[in-house]
Order: structure tokens, then sequence, then C-alpha cells
């Protein structure tokens, strides 16, 4: 199938549907590279390494290696420049959040060769950095946890403001739950903040949200002009680690005040592409409050494409300026499971034994696995020998069996 159409965005017309797919080394982009061999798109998936989950995977049609963009993102960025330079690639897709961060700051340098679905730089680190991501969310009333900015006002006057404790000290800028702590006084607030400062930088404050209330993901792609293009929502009932983290186990469900907060935020600063937001439901009023927003794919966005909003072909679609049929209907009450990291939960969780659905339910036509699938089984190996590879390196395997 060859496509061509007007050019868009002062770009070359394309006459092919190639797409680079960067970062398939990631765990979302086993959904991506399905999605899109299964509408005849030809994917060329590029990871840094050779042991990579794409590249095990059977359905890219070539395989590249690509510079390291958490190691050398200047490197990276010349070779995916010197990668596209061709117009070999119609569309050029990322996974991963260093990578995406990269790709979003050099996008109008790679314009010219490829279509790069993806926001203006300075709309994309609104959402990458959570002080800026807060301020919005204030501005525009959704809400939030009560947050303080210690880089603002001094960590001195933040102690003086916090009516109790413990509360949440975050990196402005981490992944995965990683650098967050639960200072239970001033006294440690003030040296937490300046150990976390020291190694993440900017930092906020905000108020412990009790993790009796349930978390939920908001999915949501725009284009240009913030029509909404496809949305749904999913839920977190286990998360590693269990304090407050990524997804082990997730479920689809019917939550359109959430998915409404999270159009109404992302079309209040002018979003452009797929966005994801993070809520918790405090338990102390039900209201759902905002807790980060991811400018990227996120891992799990399988779940969704699984139950039938196909992002990764819609973002393709709407790179090249193909019309879009908007999608908002899925399949509620799917499930997806993060098996190696659950077991992780399982084995450092109180809850073990008291998790609902069971840790022990392993088969189900509405289970799926966020590696693992029959269609494409040969990635879970390039996963596993990852993972446990991974183990070995002791700053690695603390930050992965970390309680909190």
């Amino acid at each position: 199938m060859k496509i061509k159409e007007k050019s868009i965005n002062n770009q070359q017309p394309t006459t092919n549907n190639t797409v680079l797919l960067l970062g398939a080394d990631e765990n979302e982009c086993l959904p991506i590279l399905a999605s899109l061999h299964r509408h005849g798109v030809s994917v060329t998936a590029a990871a840094p390494r050779r042991l990579s989950m794409g590249h095990f995977s059977r359905y890219p049609a070539k395989r590249l290696i690509s510079p390291d963009p958490n190691k050398e993102p200047e490197l990276f960025i010349n070779w995916v420049e010197e990668s596209v330079k061709g117009g070999q690639y119609a569309v050029t897709l990322v996974c991963g959040e260093t990578a995406t961060w990269l790709l979003a700051s050099a996008r109008t340098r790679l314009e010219p060769y490829t279509r790069i679905p993806l926001v203006d730089v300075s709309r994309f680190y609104i959402c990458r950095d959570k002080s800026r991501t807060m301020k919005e969310a204030e501005r525009l009333g959704i809400p939030i946890p009560r947050t303080y900015y210690p880089d603002d006002v001094g960590i001195e006057a933040v102690a003086r403001a916090i009516p109790a404790y413990p509360v949440v000290l975050k990196p402005c800028i981490s992944n995965g739950a990683r650098g967050i702590s639960y200072p239970k006084n001033a006294a440690e607030l003030a040296s937490l903040y300046q150990a976390t400062r020291a190694e993440y930088k900017s930092c906020i404050v905000q108020e412990f949200i009790p993790h009796s209330g349930m978390q939920y993901k908001a999915e949501i792609l725009l284009d240009a002009n913030q029509n909404i293009l496809a949305g749904g929502v999913y839920d977190k009932p286990r998360f590693y680690p269990p304090t407050g983290g990524s997804s082990t186990l997730n479920s689809t469900v019917d939550r359109q005040d959430i998915l409404d907060l999270g159009i109404r935020y992302l079309k209040g600063i002018g979003w452009y592409g797929m966005g994801d937001c993070d809520f918790i439901v405090d338990p102390r009023d039900n209201t759902p409050k905002l807790m980060e927003v991811n400018p990227r794919f996120t891992r799990s966005i399988k779940i969704l494409v699984s139950a039938g909003l196909d992002f990764p072909y819609l973002l393709y679609r709407l790179a090249l300026g193909l019309p879009v049929d908007p999608q908002f209907n899925y399949a509620k009450g799917l499930y997806l499971r993060y098996f190696l990291s659950d077991c992780v939960w399982f084995l450092r969780s109180p809850n073990r034994f008291k998790a609902r659905p069971s840790f022990f339910w392993f088969f189900g036509r509405n289970l799926k696995d966020e590696i693992f699938s029959w269609a494409d089984p040969a990635p879970s190996i390039a996963f596993f020998i990852v993972y446990v590879s991974r183990l070995f390196n002791k700053k690695t395997r603390q930050s992965m069996l970390r309680s909190r």
C-alpha cells in the first residue's frame, strides 16, 4: 500500500508508508509494532542493543541498532537525523521517556525529512516537569493534591506551611516513581530534599493521598486543533513499589469523569498527539486528583489497544494528515498484567493474599500480559533475559526491588 497526499506542516509529500520506531527496547513498542503490522505499515525497529523486544518481534520489516539515548543523547539525535535524511521514513514514532524528550527537542531539526507526531517542546516540557504540570492544573481548576514548590519559596517556608505529615517529596523530572520519598517530619523533609535535589535537581512537595484510593490512567489522542480522536481509562489495582509506583495490573473501566478531566487538562495547554493523565481518587473526599501527565506512549498502552482503541495506527494517520475516525468505544473489564513485576509486588506487598483479583489468577479470556503474546512470543525471551540480567547489577537490583 502506497500513500500519497498533500504536503502538510511545510513538508514534502510522502509516497511511502514506512515508519521508523525508536526505542524498540521499551515495553510499549510491542503493541505499536503489532498495530502497524496489522494495518500493513512497514516498520523499521531501532534499539540500542540487539537483545531487545522489538528486535525479537516478528513484526518489523527491518531492525537497526541506535545509540543509547540515555547515555549518548547528542549521538542519538545525530544518528536519527542521518537515518531519516533520505526521506525513506514517512513517520518517526518513539518509545521511552528520554528518547521521546530528545525527539521533541529536535523536532524542528528533523521535520524536513519525516513526520514526528509530537507537540512542540515548550508544551511537552509542561508535562515532563511535574512542577509546571501542577501549576497548569491549578490554573485550569483541575483538582490536585495540595502542592508546595520549595524551589520557588525555599524548603524552610514549605516545612512551616505543611499542616500534617507524612508528605510526598517528588523530583520534578523522573520516571517510574524513582526518587520519591515520604518525609515524616520537617527535619526529615529538609534532609531528604537536599539529597533528592542533589540527584534530580528540582522537586515538589505534595500532601500524602492515602493509597486506599484507586489510581487511574486516562489515555487521550488529540489533533493539532485539540479535537479528541480517541480516549479511554483504566485503573491500577496493583502497582510497585506498593507505596506508589508503576502498575503491575491494570483493568479497563468506564470513568467518563476522569476522561473528561484529562481532556480538559490537555486541551487547556494546547496539546497535540498522545497524552497520558494519571489520577488518584482521594478517599477522604472521593475526588479524582491529577498526579502527573506523561507526554508519550506509556508502558501499559497495550491494554487500551487490546480493548479496541488503536492509538498507534491513529497516531500514524494523524502524522500523515490522513482522515482519522475518532474511537471512544472500548471493552471494559479487560485486565493487563506485567507478570514479572507483579511477582516482585507479591514478594514485597503485605496485601499479597488479600488482593482482588487474586495474584494466582493466571488465565482468562479477559486477561492479557504486557509482554507475552501467543501471536508474537519471542519478545518475551529478550525481556526475560534483560530483566534477570539487571538483577546482577547492585544499583539496578536495589531500584527494582525497592519497597517504597
